[in-house]
């Protein structure tokens, strides 16, 4: 059985595949993650990433549809990530967000573990709340829709999320959006924890926040394409859509 329902279904099989690719060869990804986009055409409808393939050679034949308000995969096939709740309570509660991603960031997860915030440090980190990102103070996984509501609730109306010694949950007004949001946020989370070792971080606040959030977001969907072209390209040129 196919899992590709039509050509604009197609057309978003090969998003999630590009952004799961593109996360991996980031490195913001490892073998558990996920990124789901959500169907134009249908807004009760996302299209993730299968449980089983590998993130660094999954193909589009590897995304499958999901049904959100009924929580499960749509027709026969390989299930989707056990820690599919995440995007559903995410675009339930979030009727904008057309992207979601669920992955273990290695620099965001080593500040969670030791107990330190994730705060807006660079420019590119600006879109993380002033005070932080939020954080849900819960190592296990989000594979019930119980933990998922309480994740959802602890990451109020953020768009990024650390799960404390797990990983992240980020969402976009695309998936591209999202990807971008990861990748800024994994090297902010870098350069905090660089900053923590050889001193005492200056992170942004107050109207110095809210002019380089302007001047680094302000463009809205122009940033995120020229993020999403760099991060493209680059991973294009070597290799990493190989088989796609």
């Amino acid at each position: 059985m196919t899992t590709l329902l039509s050509p604009a279904s197609t057309k978003l099989a090969d998003l999630v595949a590009r952004a799961v690719r593109i996360c991996n060869y980031s490195n913001v990804m490892d073998f558990n993650g996920h990124c789901s986009v959500r169907d134009d055409d249908d807004p009760n409808v996302m299209w993730i990433n299968d449980r089983l393939a590998s993130r660094s050679t999954l193909t589009r034949a590897n995304i499958v549809p999901y049904d959100i308000k009924a929580g499960r995969r749509i027709g026969e096939g390989v299930e989707p990530p056990s820690e599919h709740w995440i995007h559903r309570e995410i675009y339930l509660r979030h009727p904008e967000a057309k992207g979601c991603i669920h992955s273990h960031p290695e620099k965001t997860l080593a500040l969670s573990s030791a107990g330190h915030v994730l705060k807006p440090l660079i420019s590119i980190g600006t879109f993380i709340p002033e005070n932080g990102a939020p954080v849900f103070d819960a190592a296990y996984l989000i594979n019930t829709e119980e933990r998922s509501r309480a994740m959802a609730d602890a990451m109020g109306d953020a768009p990024f999320l650390v799960l404390r010694q797990h990983g992240i949950a980020t969402l976009g007004v695309s998936l591209e959006e999202a990807v971008s949001r990861l990748v800024c946020a994994e090297k902010n989370a870098e350069l905090q924890g660089i900053a923590l070792m050889t001193g005492t971080p200056k992170f942004f606040h107050g109207e110095e926040y809210k002019q380089l959030y302007a001047e680094q977001f302000g463009m809205g969907a122009h940033i995120t394409k020229k993020y999403w072209t760099y991060l493209s390209e680059t991973a294009e040129r070597n290799g990493a859509f190989a088989g796609l």
